[in-house]
């Protein structure tokens, strides 16, 4: 759980910053954004080191397997300490105390930012509600900090109102296709790193097959070969294999088919807004 001093604290050590938009002149639009700026970097800062572990534990296990199916198939016996030594390195990266929080504080700013990003837009508008007004329970309870750094929040006091339509929905429509587009090529990127090692194993186990059924007809080979060459299709089954099943676990860790998935239903439910603003101007007009 952050609080709202760790929050300060932490936002001095920032370096560059996001912004929510470029050339903002309003005072208080401005302090939001410097506000919603931090919690973006710190957000993605966490991520980071959070996918990190993930991606090490992900490259360390299928050199497990790579090298103790070469300790086993191919008779190399020192491998075992190569494979001892790589456990042992797991452990350590699986066991390494968060002592930063990493995951939590991803999360926790990452709403931090949103919520910032949403009331500078309804500010922006000229609409008085306030999004600390709207805050789900369980948010007060659980993310303390939004609740604190919104209602330190200062008042705009505006006569220039803008279209919610112009400065808010349409601004939402760009932002959740866009992440949807990158949200979807990394799916897709994933789902080509699994393709491949699929087809890797197949085409292992089908050189496989054909050097069996080769052997058991024509025996074009002496012992020695053979042996040596089913240890290579059995590395290079386990392998790839492993590569599959660890791919696979790295990036869903990351959770990326939800991803997709919301930000989808949230460009549907903006674009399903825009169509009923304008629907009820044209009735009105």
């Amino acid at each position: 759980m952050i609080y709202k001093k760790e929050f300060d604290r932490e936002r001095k050590e920032c370096g560059e910053l996001t912004h929510i938009e470029d050339d903002i002149t309003d005072q208080a639009l401005l302090e939001i954004d410097e506000l919603y700026g931090a919690a973006d970097v710190l957000s993605m800062k966490y991520a980071d080191k959070h996918h990190e572990k993930i991606r090490n534990i992900s490259i360390i296990a299928p050199l497990i397997v790579f090298f103790f199916l070469l300790y086993e198939a191919a008779a190399q016996h020192w491998l075992i300490f190569v494979v001892t030594a790589l456990i042992i390195l797991l452990y350590l990266v699986y066991r390494q105390p968060d002592k930063e929080d990493a995951h939590e504080k991803y999360l926790e700013y990452r709403v931090l930012a949103e919520a910032l990003r949403i009331q500078y837009f309804i500010s922006k508008s000229g609409v008085k509600k306030k999004v600390i007004d709207i805050l789900p329970w369980f948010t007060e309870i659980r993310i303390p900090l939004v609740k604190k750094v919104l209602s330190e929040l200062s008042t705009i006091k505006t006569d220039k109102k803008e279209a919610i339509l112009d400065c808010w929905i349409r601004d939402q429509l760009k932002y959740h296709d866009k992440a949807h587009k990158r949200a979807l090529e990394r799916l897709e990127k994933n789902e080509l790193y699994e393709r491949i090692s699929l087809i890797a194993t197949i085409i292992f186990y089908v050189i496989a097959l054909i050097f069996e059924i080769t052997m058991i007809l024509y025996t074009p080979l002496d012992a020695e070969t053979a042996h040596w060459f089913r240890a290579g299709l059995k590395i290079g089954v386990g392998t790839a294999t492993a590569i599959t099943i660890f791919l696979s676990n790295y990036y869903g860790k990351m959770s990326l088919s939800s991803k997709v998935e919301e930000h989808l239903r949230m460009y549907w439910l903006y674009q399903k807004v825009e169509h009923k603003i304008k629907q009820t101007k044209e009735e009105n007009e």
